[in-house]
């Protein structure tokens, strides 16, 4: 067993030495204001958390044990009992030791915090214990001067030297600053590489060979645009960009934090995202079902329940279920509603103003506590668990006519009243009676309702100022509104209404400076790696200024102007010659742009790791394309490993599979799946060991080398060289070299030999060789990296 091992080691490093997995994968670059996410983390959730649990009693002269709370620097010296911190070790500090309840000192007294506030001051003290920085010059005194808050201006397009360089404007932004920096843009990248870049960027998934033979032959000068069109009418365009939008609004099969109890209809969300990508549903329209539907107008049954499904975005935010302070979590649910509507349509961090005026960007509380004023005259948690009266149910709605309503709630109390008779019963011949009867009403059941999470208007409520974000020390009235330094279309919100509808109308409005911003610099950053504000949640004063303003404000504009239309910027992006760049270095530009923030080169990228699941299946002929619908096998209890999805059994789409808080599939951990508690507009993407170890030594990857393998061997009328010709077309997209084919054929030659004295069946050592080779392919960076 020894000697194979050394052989598949041997396989990895020389057997397939021409595939670029087999080269040193590309260096991270490093996260630009390391103390930004850091700075947000704390002012979003840690600033209030102290404020509301501790400083009543550690704060100034009079703190108990001589422990002040109100800066980093009283946290470092601490009190009678020392430091209260130790950041970067959350297991040294005693700040935590007293909230977890472990030492000999128990905070707060009385009411321990929750689970979830306690890991909030755990990863705030494992991340360094960032304090909010200062801000400098007042983001309050002059919000009009800084870039994001000005109203999106376009100009005439730069002139440029290389004119026949430039296929459209967008290439002319790049272009002169390019030019202005001494640079030059990289070459065309050649036909298969360009091909398997657009179908993984729009579809998430490999060309396969056929597709590449007839691009890399179709002479047409519009051979590229015709890719581009098929791609983006493919069922895969939505499932793959749905994913992208699923990132930013935190989706999830279940609640997480205290309660992790199973979501049974957010599929019906998710299937909405997917079907309004592939519909190219303008996204002002996009925008304000998601925060209105249930508010906007119907033309039919079917129009009317999609609008009620697309308002789950709001209510699949993780909550404190068990959170008894019924106030609080009211308040709490709002404040995460705010955070997603801020960073996912907007890109600002609004939630940063609940306790104080915001530090970097001009909003104030009165703004946070208006717009919270609108999501808490919103009903998102009603009543009850039936199995557990302490912990709040989540709001969902029918998605069915009244009568049919109606219909089935008398059929339910009609059969909840005979089973409770029946249970209750002693006489023989009644109970026959009864179950008869329930026999004959089963058989003329109505058909059940679908739900789905969805919200509604509820008592309207005009909030106060929130001192120190405590609702028990009241301030200024904050009646429902918007931001008022943010320009948009404002409509006076009626007193018997939420103002979600008038918040979506100013949210998508086209003279909204932010939202088509946002969204076209989302797109922008999933065809190039990194966006043109690499801070795609965050357009404040903490977040990075934009390396090309002028093309971001041509792009926003042109967005809106052609309707809202997602398909158009896509082909606009994909067609110019900025996109169909090589990924080639080049010593000069390296030295001048390491970062390569000019986009002299298109920059090489790490597939996510559905796309990874997604291609191995692809490859050796197993992925299941069925859409939509839910695969949970339960729809109510607690989520965790036994959430009934055996992620290893299923060949279906990746983005069908449960996203469980807290349970995150194996392989999505490795290879850095979005953390679904908060708003993810950019993914980490990290190399490290455990993914090379991953797809050496994971079961799952081994069945599927395996099933590439038996594919590979099936090969009608194909001799070995054939068959691994085969395996570097399905796998990586091009021809195998002479050499390439060479090793491949040589190493499963020596692996056959090697199993000879632990394996009698010939048959079986040659299986076993292959899938050995076809798990070197899988495991290589070119199978995982896109140029």
């Amino acid at each position: 067993m020894a000697k194979i091992t050394g052989l598949w080691i041997t396989a990895a490093v020389t057997a397939c030495a021409g595939v670029s997995a087999l080269a040193a994968a590309p260096s991270i670059t490093p996260v630009a204001k390391p103390d930004a996410k850091g700075a947000e983390f704390f002012e979003a959730k840690v600033r209030p958390l102290l404020s509301s649990k501790c400083l009543a009693c550690h704060a100034g002269v009079s703190a108990k044990g001589k422990l002040d709370l109100r800066s980093r620097e009283a946290l470092l010296k601490g009190g009678e009992q020392g430091p209260a911190i130790v950041p970067g070790n959350p297991e040294k500090s005693l700040l935590i030791h007293a909230v977890r309840y472990q030492g000999k000192t128990k905070m707060p007294l009385g009411t321990p915090l929750a689970d979830a506030e306690v890991r909030t001051l755990t990863d705030w003290v494992r991340m360094g214990a960032p304090w909010g920085i200062a801000a400098g010059k007042s983001a309050h005194a002059e919000p009009e001067k800084f870039w994001a808050f000005q109203p999106v201006r376009v100009a005439s397009a730069p002139a440029v030297g290389n004119k026949s360089w430039a296929k459209s404007d967008v290439d002319r932004y790049i272009l002169a600053g390019l030019e202005k920096s001494g640079l030059k843009p990289n070459r065309f990248a050649d036909r298969r590489t360009l091909l398997r870049r657009a179908t993984f960027d729009l579809t998430g998934l490999p060309p396969t060979p056929e597709e590449i033979d007839a691009f890399v032959n179709d002479t047409s000068p519009n051979a590229f645009e015709k890719v581009i069109d098929h791609l983006l009418a493919s069922p895969a365009y939505g499932e793959r960009w749905g994913r992208h939008w699923l990132d930013v609004v935190r989706y999830s099969d279940s609640n997480g934090l205290d309660w992790n109890e199973v979501f049974p209809n957010a599929w019906r969300y998710r299937d909405y995202v997917i079907k309004s990508f592939n519909q190219d549903k303008p996204y002002d329209q996009f925008v304000k079902e998601q925060l209105a539907g249930d508010q906007l107008p119907a033309a039919s049954d079917e129009e009317r329940n999609e609008h009620l499904v697309a308002t789950g975005i709001l209510v699949m935010g993780p909550k404190l279920l068990a959170q008894q302070d019924r106030v609080q979590l009211a308040l709490d649910v709002a404040d995460e509603q705010i955070d997603l509507t801020s960073k996912a349509f907007l890109g600002l961090t609004v939630s940063c103003a609940r306790c104080h005026d915001h530090k970097f960007d001009p909003i104030s509380t009165k703004d946070y506590y208006s717009l919270a004023s609108i999501f808490k005259s919103t009903t998102t948690l009603y009543g009850t668990l039936p199995r557990n009266n302490r912990v709040m149910y989540w709001m969902e709605r029918p998605l069915a006519p009244t009568e049919a309503v109606t219909a089935r709630k008398a059929y339910d109390d009609t059969v909840k009243k005979l089973q409770d008779a029946l249970k209750k019963s002693k006489d023989e011949a009644e109970k026959a009676r009864l179950t008869a009867e329930l026999k004959a009403l089963e058989a003329k059941a109505p058909p059940a309702v679908p739900m789905a999470m969805a919200v509604a208007d509820g008592k309207v409520e005009d909030l106060r100022v929130h001192l120190r974000g405590s609702y028990k020390n009241l301030g200024d009235p904050a009646p429902r509104g918007f931001l008022t330094t943010v320009a948009g279309h404002k409509e006076a919100i009626p007193a018997d209404k939420s103002g979600r509808l008038q918040l979506a109308e100013w949210v998508a409005s086209a003279n909204n400076p932010l939202t088509a911003r946002v969204l076209v610099n989302r797109v922008w950053q999933h065809h190039f790696g990194t966006g043109l504000v690499r801070t795609p949640d965050n357009f404040g004063r903490l977040g990075e200024r934009p390396s090309h303003p002028e093309l971001l404000d041509y792009l926003a504009d042109r967005f809106v102007k052609e309707g809202w239309s997602l398909k158009k910027l896509h082909r606009l992006i994909m067609l110019s010659a900025t996109y169909q760049m090589t990924t080639e270095p080049n010593p000069v530009a390296q030295a001048k742009d390491p970062e390569n923030r000019l986009l002299w080169r298109m920059n090489r990228h790490r597939l996510e790791a559905e796309a990874i699941r997604d291609a191995i299946l692809v490859t050796n002929g197993q992925l299941d394309l069925k859409p939509g619908g839910t695969m949970l096998t339960r729809t109510s209890g607690l989520a965790g490993k036994e959430f009934g999805v055996e992620y290893a059994s299923t060949t279906r789409r990746s983005v069908y599979l449960p996203v469980v808080r807290g349970v995150i599939y194996d392989m999505f951990q490795v290879f850095d799946f979005a953390d679904p508690h908060v708003v993810n507009g950019r993914r980490d993407t990290t190399t490290v060991a455990p993914q090379a170890l991953y797809m050496m030594n994971s079961p799952e990857i081994r069945v599927e080398s395996g099933r590439f393998a038996e594919l590979l061997l099936s090969l009608p009328n194909a001799d070995d060289a054939r068959r691994v010709e085969a395996a570097y077309a399905r796998a990586l997209s091009r021809p195998a070299s002479s050499e390439e084919r060479n090793r491949a054929l040589a190493f499963m030659q020596d692996y056959e030999k090697a199993l000879e004295a632990t394996e009698p069946n010939p048959e079986k050592r040659r299986v076993e060789a292959w899938r050995s080779f076809c798990q070197t392919l899988f495991a290589s960076s070119e199978f995982r990296y896109v140029d």
